[in-house]
């Protein structure tokens, strides 16, 4: 019998090999360049963390996409392998969640932020911010320095429970 025969090297090699395709896949980025960014976009994707500080504090990033407006459209959150893990989208008639079940559906977007982050997030303003407008967002502040470059930072302050938002676009 020759070693690669023996079934405990080939098991070792194949857990070899399937090791190493996770671990390029995990390190594997957009090579798009960055530049600088649209105020008409309709269309923005890119690396987004949230920190909700509560007890017990919540943490959530990944690679997404945004598309549409506050009152249509639709945000994709991505694994790092690239496939979908869930999808919102929103009208003017509600809101709905996909992920690997059935489609949930919520009464508003708010209503969908508050139950997959823990927190109510301003849709409205983020498309704003995006844009490099700053409209008035009670609680919020947001920082919109590095914008040209593709960095948004937003921190709600009040009333509810601080958070921090995150966003690096990719173009």
């Amino acid at each position: 019998m020759t070693a690669l025969a023996r079934p405990g090297l080939r098991q070792i090699l194949a857990l070899a090999f399937l090791h190493t395709i996770f671990l390029i896949a995990g390190c594997a980025h957009s090579t798009r360049a960055s530049g600088s960014f649209d105020k008409n976009d309709a269309y923005w994707q890119g690396r987004l963390a949230l920190k909700v500080h509560s007890t017990p504090e919540q943490a959530f990033s990944a690679d997404f996409e945004l598309q549409g407006n506050a009152q249509a459209g639709a945000l994709s959150f991505f694994t790092p392998l690239g496939s979908t893990a869930a999808r919102m989208q929103w009208d003017a008639a509600g809101a709905q969640l996909q992920t690997t079940g059935a489609p949930q559906r919520f009464e508003s977007l708010d209503a969908l932020t508050l139950h997959t982050t823990g927190a109510t997030l301003p849709v409205a303003s983020l498309f704003a911010w995006l844009k490099g407008d700053e409209p008035p967002t009670p609680g919020w502040q947001v920082d919109l320095q590095g914008l040209p470059q593709g960095r948004l930072h937003a921190q709600r302050l009040a009333p509810e429970v601080p958070a921090d938002l995150k966003i690096i676009l990719e173009r």
